[in-house]
């Protein structure tokens, strides 16, 4: 009986979704899809089994999953295998959140998560950018400086510490 509410809340809660127009239809559809496979052993259908039940296709549920990331009704935990030696993907298991107050942390981390990935192929293309240029060691620095702020330093001490991390802009 206890599943059964679950199910009830967090249909209750895509209703509401739904109605402020805060998701799609198709996006409602496939999380009810997803809420459908609870389960006592978890919640860990593939994509396709999502799709499939949902009637829409894989790349649908993938956008209305990460949509539901986004608003932290839903949070996934990527599970990885070991098969013949290496380590592969497994399945993801998913959890419906119902209460705001872990709704919100469950955004917050979906996006701290986001913002690291983004900042990570930022400084990746960035350095491959340096290596091609004459002087990495001045591009090095710009990563390993002090965090500064502007406002608490005078025109000359910033002029300075510009200087020091090799920045050549006009000043």
């Amino acid at each position: 009986m206890k599943g059964f509410l679950v199910v009830t809340s967090f249909a209750s809660t895509l209703w509401t979704l739904t109605q402020s127009r805060t998701i799609t239809a198709k996006t409602h559809l496939v999380l009810q899809a997803l809420a459908s496979f609870q389960g006592y052993r978890g919640l860990f259908p593939s994509h396709e089994s999502i799709a499939s039940r949902s009637g829409c296709s894989v790349r649908t549920v993938i956008r209305a999953l990460e949509a539901a990331y986004r608003l932290g009704i839903v949070t996934r935990t990527r599970q990885r295998q070991r098969v013949s030696g290496r380590v592969c993907n497994g399945v993801n298991r998913y959890r419906l959140i119902i209460k705001p107050l872990e709704q919100a942390r469950a955004a917050a981390v979906h996006y701290t998560q986001q913002l690291r990935e983004a900042l990570s192929r930022r400084k990746q293309a960035f350095l491959s950018k340096c290596q091609n240029d004459s002087e990495p060691h001045i591009q090095s620095n710009l990563f390993n400086a002090e965090p500064v702020s502007a406002a608490g330093m005078s025109h000359n001490d910033l002029i300075r510490w510009c200087e020091s991390i090799g920045y050549r802009g006009s000043t």
